[in-house]
């Protein structure tokens, strides 16, 4: 893939991600637009750029200890997901937390808007190869 390309396909993801969760962070936690916006512009590029080369050191340091821990495609796909969503997950609802919000409902939402996120993603890549 091209640096165009894949700068594309980051603002595409980008650009969807804030669409789904800030409506969703707005409504459940009544936070002002720009306070859901910061909570996926933290960590969606750390998502995007950082966690798929630090998911790959760790699979192949698991493989390194252990042989057996070897992963088809999908299994290596979603331990990325696991990974990278957690991290989401964990980060988003310590930023609502630190804005006032109770941490159980900053973490149920965070929860609930990644996982949405996550899956509407999926299913425009699989339905289109995009982002």
């Amino acid at each position: 893939m091209q640096a165009g390309e894949a700068i594309a396909r980051y603002g595409v993801a980008f650009v969807l991600t804030q669409a789904i969760e800030v409506p969703i962070y707005r409504r459940a936690l009544g936070v002002r637009p720009l306070v859901a916006f910061g909570a996926s512009a933290i960590t969606h590029p750390i998502v995007w750029f950082v966690m798929p080369s630090l998911w790959r050191s760790l699979y192949v340091a698991a493989i390194h200890a252990d042989p057996r821990f070897v992963l088809g495609e999908l299994g290596y796909y979603l331990g990325y997901g696991v990974l990278a969503e957690g991290f989401a997950v964990a980060v988003e609802a310590g930023y609502f937390w630190k804005a006032g919000i109770t941490a159980r409902r900053a973490f149920g939402w965070a929860i609930a808007a990644n996982a949405v996120s996550s899956l509407l993603g999926q299913a425009l890549r699989a339905a289109t190869g995009w982002p």
